[in-house]
């Protein structure tokens, strides 16, 4: 999160040129800024990215499993037990506590299964997550380089292109046809166009909410590219404002458990099987409370003294009846049975590759009938591979998976003879790479130290490019034929034009 007084400096960057932003800032609107600056930049203002609420510990996911009705009566019946057998002939007997010591075992096996498993999801989820961490392109030290969006500064020089998603609050210095969808923060579905101008306001003038020369987080461009120099980050955004709004509505908020438990929101909503569990619960100690009220009453009444020390009270000896049938009322066995069979079906899940963050969520996923969820990069991998083309009235089938440009060939439809040299599709896919600008180069995963074939710029354009170099054109191919105009490709045309 950026801290609060480098705020005030950037306040209203609209009303800045880009070159007054360039010094504020001590940035390059060329080469951006330099590693170490970046460097420095990430360990004053923090990573870029919204507050999110404190992963809960699995000390704290176990606190929140005792919380729950039928739980507390289970442990009020042992508590109850613990009493009635203390204050019995036999209190110096060990097997006298037996009841409340199975109780006791039940409750804690079943809140350790539930936190247990909880927290595994948990930490799976996190890494999963950090994983599909979105990326966003920036000049460091005059190069183009693919950084997580998380690790964008201020001052960074941000590249833009279509498809893009916006990973910080930018002021743009260069616009070609740049249009945004800024549905995220006004609710307006059309397009925005932006543009680099300098807009000078009137005192009379009431402040724009979305300046023309300004891109904001979390909103994709739609059309165009550009480039702009990031003001601000994390919750100083225009989003980070809308969330921290919502917080603090939030946290003004009452709430029906303790504040250090996870889920303790009066709106976070509960299972069907959470429902019918709370309801059962509360029925049964309804049921418990009142038989022993009856039964109190009745042996009262009737001057019930107890058998084996007659000179005791009547009411003292009911009391212990009634508590005992109370406890023998509860059953102990329905949350570690429950808990059980939901923790057999997350193993299933598991073995289906599917990760389950609460136990309880098991038999909620069971009651839907209807999963909606956007397909590209959820239900796919999200990367786009060219498997057939067509040039000169023939069809070509292109081999290979993924992005390596080494693995699989062009062959023609029907005969599968290599078609790597055929004039059509040398040609077709020539007319593709020049009309692209996306590049295709190899990286090291930091993590295994593999090299890989990952592209740098639009998602739609990396199969042309990726396609173009497996029939043999070089990486600089652009380069030797000199590009004196571009129209950007957009939805409305189906093209781009260079």
């Amino acid at each position: 999160m950026a801290s609060p007084g480098s705020f005030l400096v950037l306040l209203e960057p609209d009303l800045k040129s880009p070159e007054d932003l360039e010094g504020l800032l001590d940035s390059s609107l060329t080469r951006g800024l330099t590693s170490g600056q970046a460097e420095e930049a990430l360990r004053r203002d923090g990573p870029n990215e919204l507050e999110k609420p404190p992963k809960p510990t699995l000390r704290m996911l176990f606190a929140a499993q005792l919380t729950g009705f039928v739980i507390v009566l289970l442990a009020c019946a042992a508590l109850a037990s613990i009493v009635v057998s203390f204050t019995g002939p036999k209190k110096a007997d060990a097997l006298s506590y037996t009841t409340a010591e199975a109780i006791f075992v039940i409750v804690v096996i079943n809140a350790g299964i539930s936190a247990w498993a909880e927290h595994k999801a948990g930490d799976a989820l996190e890494a999963l997550s950090k994983m599909t961490q979105a990326s966003t392109t920036v000049l460091r030290d005059g190069r183009e380089v693919k950084i997580q969006a998380s690790a964008v500064v201020r001052g960074d020089i941000v590249v833009l292109r279509t498809g893009d998603v916006v990973p910080a609050d930018l002021r743009l210095v260069q616009a070609e046809d740049v249009k945004v969808s800024e549905m995220s923060l006004t609710g307006e579905p059309d397009d925005v166009a932006k543009t680099v101008n300098l807009k000078v306001q009137g005192p009379d003038e009431p402040m724009t909410l979305t300046p023309e020369n300004m891109v904001f987080s979390g909103c994709s461009v739609t059309y165009g590219k550009g480039r702009g120099i990031v003001c601000e980050t994390g919750m100083l955004t225009r989003i980070g404002r809308i969330a921290q709004l919502i917080a603090d509505d939030w946290n003004n908020k009452p709430k029906t458990k303790c504040g250090c438990l996870p889920d303790c929101h009066p709106t976070v909503s509960a299972t069907p099987l959470q429902k019918n569990l709370e309801r059962l619960g509360g029925r049964i100690g309804a049921i418990a409370v009142v038989t022993c009220v009856i039964i109190f009453v009745i042996g009262l009444a009737l001057d019930r003294a107890d058998p084996a020390n007659p000179d005791s009270p009547a009411w003292l000896n009911m009391i212990l009846v009634a508590v005992t049938l109370a406890v023998a009322a509860i059953p102990e066995g329905i949350p570690l049975c429950v808990t059980i069979s939901l923790s057999i079906g997350c193993s299933d899940m598991v073995t289906k590759n599917v990760l389950v963050r609460s136990l309880a969520s098991v038999e909620a996923l069971g009651c839907a009938s209807v999963i909606c969820s956007d397909k590209t990069g959820t239900l796919t991998e999200g990367k786009m591979t060219l498997v057939n083309m067509w040039s000169g009235g023939v069809a070509y089938d292109v081999e290979g998976k993924g992005f390596d440009p080494t693995v699989g060939g062009i062959t023609r439809e029907n005969t599968k003879k290599d078609a790597g040299s055929d004039m059509g599709v040398r040609s077709a896919l020539l007319s593709a790479i020049l009309c692209c600008n996306t590049t295709l180069s190899k990286v090291k995963d930091p993590e295994t130290g593999e090299e890989k074939w990952e592209p740098k710029g639009n998602s739609s354009e990396a199969p042309l490019v990726v396609a173009a170099r497996k029939i043999g054109f070089e990486e600089n191919i652009a380069s030797e034929y000199k590009r004196v105009l571009e129209i950007p490709f957009s939805s409305s045309r189906k093209m781009m034009l260079t």
